[in-house]
């Protein structure tokens, strides 16, 4: 889960601290509302293994990353 009102640019720069992110997205559902999910991808497979390790269980302000 993510917080409610996070943007995209801080979404990218959070998960940005463990390696090249080369895309970030946020989900919302057909009718704008945010769904408290998002994708992230990496340079490299090495890049994103390092980060799913780092950021699992971890918190981004009181939302539990997982």
């Amino acid at each position: 889960n993510l917080p409610k009102h996070i943007t995209e640019e801080r979404f990218r720069g959070h998960f940005s601290g463990r390696g090249e992110v080369t895309d970030a997205k946020l989900m919302y559902t057909e009718r704008g509302q945010f769904r408290r999910f998002g994708f992230v991808g990496y340079r490299s497979e090495d890049d994103a293994l390092a980060a799913q390790q780092y950021f699992n269980n971890s918190f981004i302000d009181t939302s539990k990353v997982s």
